[in-house]
């Protein structure tokens, strides 16, 4: 949690226009219960950056790599072996 009280937007936010025009596929993984940063956030960052695969965890909040770790590697390794 320390690490994400410690984010400011105002770098996070910098990278938009970079994101934007990246044409290199990503994923996006977002815990569907996230009350930090909602889901409709993420579905509108997939929305705008090219290429951008959201990856939705069910059940895990803002990290959700502390919430279902196996979950979250399985959503990398698929992006990795595609």
């Amino acid at each position: 949690m320390a690490l994400a009280g410690a984010a400011d937007s105002r770098y996070t936010l910098g990278l938009v226009p970079a994101l934007q025009a990246d044409q290199t596929p990503k994923p996006l993984v977002w815990g569907e219960d996230d009350t930090f940063q909602e889901l409709r956030h993420a579905e509108r960052f997939a929305a705008e950056m090219p290429d951008t695969t959201l990856v939705r965890v069910p059940g895990a909040g803002h990290i959700p790599m502390e919430n279902d770790p196996a979950a979250v590697a399985r959503a990398l390794a698929n992006f990795f072996l595609e």
